[in-house]
């Protein structure tokens, strides 16, 4: 085929780097229209110099390889809109993130000695009966997972089984960057788990769920000295948020650590 380009041209031609050819041409993004069988050199239409432009001007906005292979699938300026207005509301959403994290940085600069100003007591708590779900998932899949959950729970915590307490949240004792066991609760009279009471190290944060670790730090300040460590899953008990109707910013939350004495 005469109009092919190899690849080392097609990269000059397009700016884009050979290797990020080949990493297109493995996700199936770019893929070149002709391979040679014995050497494995990649060559590339000259009518695919436009869909590499179309990458790069995408990429550069950090648009997801999904989005773009829908606007070349489709080839339609509507949808090429639709993703890039999904992109402008990931980008202001991270604008928003950064802010708060710069605003978080700023305090703890201006006084590193300063925790936070939550208080922290010591409370014994009964034993709770709930109906669980329990999945694994990451940190920015907990407000999915616990929507989801809550939804399925709420429709077995029926009129025979009346609720008797805030609905929460059960987590792993050490925090994990990868996937780990998550449960989410409803209490009821007639559950099928018993979700133990005990000795617990008691906060309560108001404000954002982004906004949450602060009441960690001061649970952890609070722990350290005590001659205590934590004793089993970390327990939230919302006792108001998304489905009260009131911002976000007057969201209460219970954190409640279980607690017992360092073994020597």
């Amino acid at each position: 085929m005469e109009d092919l380009l190899p690849i080392g041209a097609f990269s000059r031609a397009t700016l884009i780097s050979a290797n990020t050819l080949r990493a297109y041409h493995e996700s199936g993004l770019l893929e070149p229209a002709a391979v040679d069988q014995r050497t494995g050199y990649r060559g590339y239409r000259v009518g695919q110099l436009g869909d590499a432009a179309v990458i790069r001007e995408l990429r550069a906005l950090d648009v997801p390889l999904a989005g773009i292979r829908a606007v070349l699938a489709a080839r339609d300026p509507a949808v090429t809109r639709r993703v890039l207005a999904e992109q402008r509301q990931r980008v202001l959403d991270h604008q928003a993130h950064l802010e708060q994290v710069l605003r978080a940085t700023d305090e703890l600069l201006a006084d590193p000695g300063a925790v936070t100003p939550a208080e922290v007591t010591e409370r014994t708590l009964p034993p709770i009966i709930a109906f669980t779900i329990t999945r694994e998932v990451r940190e920015e899949q907990f407000a999915e997972f616990l929507g989801e959950a809550y939804t399925l729970l709420d429709a077995d915590a029926d009129a025979d089984a009346v609720a008797s307490g805030p609905w929460g949240a059960l987590f792993p004792v050490e925090y994990h960057d990868e996937a780990a066991p998550v449960t989410a609760y409803v209490p009821a009279e007639q559950g099928d788990t018993v979700l133990p009471g005990g000795r617990f190290a008691v906060a309560e944060f108001v404000g954002p769920y982004r906004s949450m670790s602060a009441v960690y730090r001061a649970l952890g300040a609070w722990l350290a000295g005590t001659g205590l460590t934590i004793a089993g899953q970390v327990r939230e008990r919302y006792l108001t948020g998304p489905g009260d109707g009131i911002p976000e910013e007057h969201f209460r939350t219970e954190i409640c650590w279980p607690v017992h004495t360092l073994e020597n």
